[in-house]
């Protein structure tokens, strides 16, 4: 959930006002072999390379959820390996396993405020025309350099085509509620 803000989402896609978003995770987490916790000290708190199991359910402010992390289905990442937003990190460092704890990352500290000029429109004949573009859905881009981008596509008309390059969460405080360690490995 927790991820850090430049990199690409790659978990499920979850409903946020005005569409879908991805959960912003780094990348797909690998499900632990068991539900046991491997915790050799209780009172252990996480360092810099351990392999950390959590749960957590994540809300916006208005309490709608927007990613969780159960028993079934956790987030696993490594601590000190940027997988995750700082903020976010710093809170799990601070903690000990099975001990619950509910705490927001402001959007300033999550991906930052939502920016109109990250929303560009370009001529529809920019895409090839086998190109099968959904409002929606994502399209790579490429800039004068060459440099790759993948944005939403937020409006299709005969001769342009809007793209949005903000992060799905952008412009929002994300809210983890009873965010508990299971594993330390």
């Amino acid at each position: 959930m927790a991820r850090k803000k430049d990199d690409e989402v790659t978990k499920s896609t979850v409903d946020v006002a005005g569409g879908t978003a991805k959960a912003p995770r780094k990348k797909a987490t690998a499900k632990p072999k068991s539900t046991a916790v491997t915790i050799s000290a209780p009172d252990r708190r996480p360092v810099d390379g351990d392999r950390v199991t959590v749960e957590y359910i994540g809300t916006f402010p208005n309490g709608q959820v927007f990613d969780k992390a159960t028993p079934e289905e956790p987030f696993v990442f490594t601590v000190g390996a940027g997988q995750v937003l700082p903020k976010f990190e710093a809170m799990v460092k601070g903690m000990t396993p099975g001990i619950t704890n509910t705490f927001t990352v402001h959007m300033i500290e999550a991906y930052g405020p939502y920016r109109e000029q990250m929303v560009i429109t370009v001529p529809r004949d920019s895409f090839p025309s086998g190109d099968a573009l959904q409002v929606g859905k994502r399209a790579s881009v490429a800039d004068d350099q060459g440099n790759r981008e993948v944005m939403k596509v937020v409006e299709i008309t005969d001769t342009t085509v809007k793209l949005d390059g903000n992060h799905p969460l952008a412009g929002q405080s994300l809210t983890f509620h009873n965010v508990k360690i299971t594993a330390i490995d």
